[in-house]
């Protein structure tokens, strides 16, 4: 109960505080994930069958160990220098003391970054060593689908009504935001997660309740939750989230069809009111989204045509072959997480004039993966890559018929293809949220072939 309260407080807490994106929010979920530690430890020692499992588990820790080791490295070694002009602190690059290891523009930024990645990762871990029922990791993924669900309806109420955060409570720093997302495309890979969490979900249930395990069908429910979270890319205005969505709803869509077929053939009944209704579902859905956000996508048309004819697609063309140069010349190790922005102006420098115009400079490198080769090198972004595939060798082909395996991984293989024309794991409340899809994927698989522990004999009576 406290490993699923810890990680479902980080969930809802990194959605509602500004997607995470704040220093508030920040401070937040880097101190309330450092209790995941003491889950850990927790686990690991705990006595009978369950510790030694966790222990056995640990073992799929060492990639993320030796990536902290090569930040905290790359840490003691710092390439840039802080220099006063005018008045103003500025970031030099002096060159790291030492060249072949790590080394990191700025020590601070890097500790931050680290923090947040670790408690996100870990925490999210813990899942794997503490939980010995799936009912449990349903029951979290069931209050993260439910949030998700509930911050859509508060987003399109809010988009409707205000112009601002928070119904207008709290001015956005960026016009294209939605619900307590800053950026509308964070909340796109967001709710992309949530979609595969309730999608999932139903089809689980649906089967279950096939079976004659559950009374009353979880169909109605499970689809107009979907439904509901499927229309706020379109009325946020997101481009690459609406696409993202109807791959998603497509896979859905076409299993749904396939498997009414099958049990109506099998019982020699119509298909045709199933389909039918099916078809008035997301009809209904695909007006109501086009009628929300008519306003927003012809902003984003408007932009769109203006973006080709000053050659956005050539300047962030030019962005990736800049980030390239960058990461070319760290090919190992990098220029330290979280300093792409600094160690970037290398490759664009900025002129100190005051009231100066960044028109061509850029904060992210709007593709995670290209990011991640110039922040942490080849050595940190495989070690990242590996906490992943160790997990996963583990599920096999049988882990996904119950279909909440396969949604939650589809789910976090759409973001990760996103992430290579974008930064959505640039957003705290995406990487939490992926992180928890992930591991309750894998641990769900894990727990379908695991036996249940015996339990011990008793005492004898004194």
């Amino acid at each position: 109960m406290v490993t699923l309260v810890h990680v479902g407080f980080l969930l809802l807490a990194s959605a509602w505080y500004f997607g995470g994106e704040s220093a508030g929010a920040w401070r937040l979920l880097c101190g309330w994930g450092s209790l995941g530690a003491l889950i850990t430890v927790a686990a690991s020692t705990a006595r009978g069958p369950p510790g030694a499992d966790a222990r056995r588990q640990l073992r799929e820790l060492w990639p993320i160990a030796a990536f902290n080791a090569l930040v905290l490295l790359s840490c003691l070694n710092p390439s840039f220098s802080v220099k006063v002009f005018e008045g103003q602190a500025l970031l030099a690059y002096q060159g790291a003391t030492h060249p072949a290891l790590p080394s990191t523009a700025d020590a601070a930024t890097s500790l931050r970054h680290l923090g947040l990645f670790d408690v996100a990762f870990l925490s999210c871990f813990n899942l794997t060593l503490v939980i010995q029922r799936r009912r449990a990791l349903r029951a979290l993924l069931l209050v993260a689908g439910a949030n998700g669900v509930l911050l859509a309806v508060f987003g399109t109420f809010q988009k409707l009504v205000a112009t601002g955060l928070y119904f207008g409570r709290v001015p956005s720093p960026n016009p294209r935001f939605f619900a307590t997302f800053i950026y509308g495309n964070h909340w796109a890979a967001y709710v992309v997660l949530m979609i595969a969490i309730v999608a999932g979900l139903t089809f689980f249930y649906v089967q279950r309740h096939a079976r004659g395990q559950r009374n009353g069908s979880p169909l109605p429910v499970g689809v107009s939750a979907v439904l509901l979270m499927a229309m706020t890319p379109v009325i946020c205005g997101s481009r690459a989230g609406t696409g993202l969505v109807l791959v998603l709803l497509a896979g859905a869509v076409s299993q749904a069809l396939v498997h009414r077929w099958r049990r109506r053939r099998g019982h020699r009944d119509s298909v045709a009111w199933p389909l039918a209704g099916l078809g008035f579902c997301v009809a209904l859905t695909a007006g109501g989204a086009v009628y929300l956000g008519r306003a927003a996508w012809r902003e984003r048309w408007t932009d769109t045509q203006s973006q080709w004819q000053t050659g956005l697609v050539r300047e962030r063309l030019a962005l990736y072959a800049d980030t390239w140069t960058l990461a070319a010349a760290q090919p190992l190790f990098g220029w330290g997480i979280g300093n792409f922005d600094k160690a970037m102006l290398l490759a664009r420098p900025r002129p100190v004039e005051p009231r100066r115009q960044y028109e061509h400079s850029y904060v992210d490198a709007h593709s995670d993966w290209l990011q991640s080769v110039t922040e942490v090198g080849f050595v940190g972004t495989l070690l990242v890559a590996l906490c992943a595939l160790l997990p996963l060798r583990h599920l096999r082909a049988r882990h996904f018929a119950g279909s909440l395996v396969g949604y939650l991984l589809a789910g976090c293989a759409l973001i990760l293809l996103y992430a290579a024309v974008e930064f959505p794991f640039g957003n705290p409340a995406v990487v939490i949220g992926f992180w928890t899809c992930f591991f309750c994927a894998v641990h769900h698989g894990r727990l379908q072939d695991r036996k249940p522990h015996p339990a011990p004999p008793a005492s004898p009576a004194p």
